[in-house]
């Protein structure tokens, strides 16, 4: 460089050096853990090394070629388990690792096969190393669904932790995402996938719905009351119990039961709150188990004889096996039912329906007819979430539930992503979340790369809103008018925009449009007033004010308005009717500081000083302060003195 030669290989050698560097630094810091880390991780590692055919991968492919051709079910309980650990806590690979990798997978059975790919995908998530990355790539060309949605969801978790190494250019990798753009398949796939991470993020708030709203308002059903003296069951009449029907169609109910139907629709988990504490029991100690597909032959589920298990429990089965439960929910209901003594187990076997055939027919329908590898997909990255948020050792891993789970700011994979409509779905996603700033960005592109539309700008216009950048929303929202003209929401929200920023003038401009499409509305009608009366034209909000309050006599909102404007246009009788029915109804903080204003410029002083300490007991000293200095200027602009409000401070304060 110093001799002006050009060199079209130095930045290629440069990349090299540097992944090099990287790679030593990711292998010394794995050497000395193995050494001293008491973790879950290297206690795994140090356990492999010691068995004389997991040393090296070369040899635990041809182990587990062996073992995958024995006969019978209790070796492939062992080597799930085995291979899994071994691929989590597998050294860097050499590409001829993982071609012997990607032919183990051709030759295994297709649940251990599922297993090999959720070891290779929480090495990855540990520890960069491009092979398994590209190996999650060939295991996607495997045929059972089971296996290549795994594979799916890893490559997703993986550009999401790793995105900032790949960026480097790791040539062999952006040379098979380019492959993979010709595969609609794929990208389609990949969408799906990003969603479920996205709903992922949801999960908490959900379970915390479940826990805190909706279970407590399901047990308070008079269903659910106990009959302490079997009086109650005599029947007076038949008939049904009218409290029961007053309680299901109450509001709180009604509300939660909308909620929950909602979340169901839209795909999202609603089962954690309800396993949580199901995952307790000594098989979920074992990491693998957290990964494992479902199977009712599962030594650790299965009675030790076929004759000591209950009827109702092989019945069970077939209902987990096409339930919309993921793996890890089904082992923990079937274990938590196995626990249950042998009387509540029989009572609960009473309250179940018979499974006929006829039933098993319909289940084996809805299990054909639904799409297995969405189906897959959706289980296995609720797996991986019960993982890391509930396994007993979940402080040891980095949650990448907890960082950025937004592939449309991964580079690698972005080119997958960009089809109209996943990105609408995406965006309109984050938006129901409040993920504004997300949201905002995917309009962006579509705002860019689509045609523009009054949709896409309102909905832009309205993250920004929400994100108070009224400028930016403003400017979205007058796009959408352009392109829309008209529309009663673009304006009733421009002018809450001009609102905010003190643009009273445009406020108004915008309010008085929308009332012109729609004069009947009263909240539309109380905030052009409201615009009108900050502009000082007293007469035209009032003319608005009192048509409110003539069709809504209890709108207290209004009564607000009429006393506060009153107050302001020297309309003080009328201003003191309407405090008075304020205060009649109930006072909050603002209420009581002016209810003060209106008995100082009337002369009343002691009775001001009165409600003026009734608000500052509400709100504090130092509060009050504020609330004073921010009416100054509305103060000043009646009969109150410029020296009254640092008089009114000193009198507060000295009662």
């Amino acid at each position: 460089m110093l001799q002006d030669m050009a060199d079209p290989c130095r930045n290629l050698m440069y990349h090299n050096l540097t992944e090099k560097a990287l790679i030593l630094n990711d292998r010394f810091y794995r050497a000395i853990n193995l050494i001293f880390s008491s973790t879950i991780y290297y206690k795994t590692l140090r356990e492999n090394l010691k068995h004389p055919h997991l040393r090296n991968l070369h040899d635990t492919v041809q182990w587990a070629t062996d073992m995958a051709q024995k006969e019978g079910n209790g070796h492939l309980t062992e080597l799930q388990s085995t291979l899994f650990k071994v691929l989590w806590t597998s050294d860097i690979w050499s590409p001829s690792e993982r071609e012997a990798m990607g032919k183990l997978l051709t030759v295994l059975p297709d649940k251990v096969a599922a297993m090999c790919v959720s070891g290779v995908t929480m090495g990855f998530l540990d520890m960069y190393d491009p092979q398994k990355y590209l190996f999650l790539f060939d295991a996607y060309e495997h045929p059972a669904a089971i296996v290549n949605q795994r594979a799916v969801v890893g490559i997703a978790l993986g550009c999401l932790m790793h995105d900032n190494r790949m960026r480097r250019g790791e040539h062999d990798i952006y040379m098979r995402v380019f492959d993979m753009e010709k595969r609609n398949d794929f990208k389609k796939e990949l969408q799906y996938a990003q969603m479920q991470i996205l709903r992922s993020r949801e999960t908490e708030k959900i379970s915390k719905f479940m826990n805190e709203e909706f279970m407590p308002e399901m047990l308070k059903s008079p269903l659910l009351k106990r009959d302490k003296t079997g009086l109650d069951s005599l029947a007076i009449e038949d008939g049904m119990n009218p409290e029961w029907e007053k309680w299901i169609e109450s509001k709180d109910v009604q509300n939660k039961m909308n909620i929950m139907n909602h979340l169901y629709s839209t795909g999202a988990d609603v089962h954690m709150a309800s396993f949580a504490n199901m995952k307790n029991f000594p098989f979920f100690r074992e990491i693998s188990n957290w990964f494992l597909p479902f199977d009712s032959e599962h030594p650790d589920i299965s009675p030790v004889t076929q004759d000591k298990q209950p009827s109702w429990l092989g019945q069970m089965r077939e209902l987990f096996e096409n339930s919309e439960f993921c793996d890890s929910d089904c082992y923990s209901l079937y274990l938590f039912m196995s626990s249950l003594s042998q009387n509540t187990q029989q009572m609960m076997g009473f309250q179940l329906p018979t499974i006929d055939e006829e039933m098993r027919e319909k289940l084996r329908e809805m299990y054909a007819q639904k799409n297995q590898r969405e189906y897959q997909c959706k289980k296995y990255a609720q797996n991986i979430y019960r993982f890391y948020k509930l396994f007993s050792h979940r402080h040891e891993f980095t949650d990448i539930f907890k960082e950025e789970t937004n592939l449309q700011f991964c580079d690698l994979l972005l080119p997958l992503l960009q089809e109209k409509g996943h990105l609408k779905e995406m965006a309109q996603f984050l938006l129901s979340q409040k993920h504004y700033e997300e949201a905002e960005q995917i309009y962006a592109t579509l705002a860019h790369e689509t045609e523009p539309t009054a949709e896409t700008a309102q909905k832009r216009g309205f993250c920004m809103q929400q994100m108070k950048q009224y400028e930016e929303a403003i400017i979205n929202y007058e796009e959408a008018e352009l392109i829309s003209p008209g529309n009663l929401w673009t304006l009733t929200h421009l002018a809450q925009c001009y609102s905010s920023v003190e643009n009273d003038e445009k406020a108004a401009q915008y309010y008085l449009m929308a009332e012109a499409i729609a004069p009947d509305d009263l909240s539309l009608q109380l905030q052009t007033g409201n615009s009108l009366a900050k502009m000082g034209d007293y007469e035209e909000a009032f003319k608005r004010f009192f048509k409110v309050h003539y069709l809504d006599e209890k709108n207290g909102s209004v009564w607000r308005a009429i006393a506060w404007y009153s107050l302001l246009a020297g309309k003080k009788e009328q201003a003191e009717r309407f405090y008075r029915m304020i205060e009649e109804n109930g006072c909050n903080e603002n209420d009581l500081l002016n209810i003060g204003h209106m008995h100082w410029l009337n002369g009343h002083y002691k009775q001001a000083i009165k409600y003026y300490r009734d608000c500052q007991q509400k709100v504090g000293e130092e509060t009050f302060q504020e609330m004073m200095m921010a009416d100054e200027d509305n103060l000043l602009c009646t009969d109150m003195q410029v020296t009254d409000i640092p008089l009114i401070l000193d009198l507060v304060k000295m009662a």
